[in-house]
């Protein structure tokens, strides 16, 4: 069998390729509540942010230990690129979507390992599990 490989189906071929290796390159991962509490036992390198606004915060409180980057603050890509790229991050919100929009921006910025804790804060109240106040 010959296979002829023409100059765009070559193009075609290795600009496949390379999306693939790229987007392995800053995977993002979907996790739940409960990898959620290994992994910040298991590692405290871990970067947890929350992404809810200050009105959001002070009706549930957040999961202990996570910092808090207002989503929907003017300086948002400025302070959550400035975050450590070669530690693993988790980022949440109140129920998945600006989680999910946040893990494309990190890995478009060059983060490592991007976790995105989909259920969010919503699913951490409904399971009953541990909240702090911020202060």
């Amino acid at each position: 069998m010959c296979i002829h490989l023409t100059k765009l189906n070559a193009a075609f071929l290795i600009f496949t390729l390379l999306s693939i290796s790229l987007s392995s390159i800053n995977a993002q991962t979907k996790i739940d509540a409960s990898k959620v509490q290994e992994m910040l036992t298991q590692d405290k390198t871990i970067q947890l942010v929350d992404l809810r606004t200050p009105g959001e915060l002070d009706k549930t409180g957040k999961i202990p230990g996570a910092m808090t980057i207002n989503y929907s603050s003017p300086d948002f890509q400025e302070r959550i690129t400035k975050l450590d790229k070669t530690k693993p991050i988790i980022v949440y919100c109140a129920s998945g979507g600006r989680s999910g929009k946040t893990a494309g921006i990190l890995s478009q910025s060059g983060f490592e390992k991007i976790y995105d804790y989909s259920g969010g804060m919503m699913d951490w109240a409904t399971k009953g599990l541990k909240t702090e106040k911020v202060q």
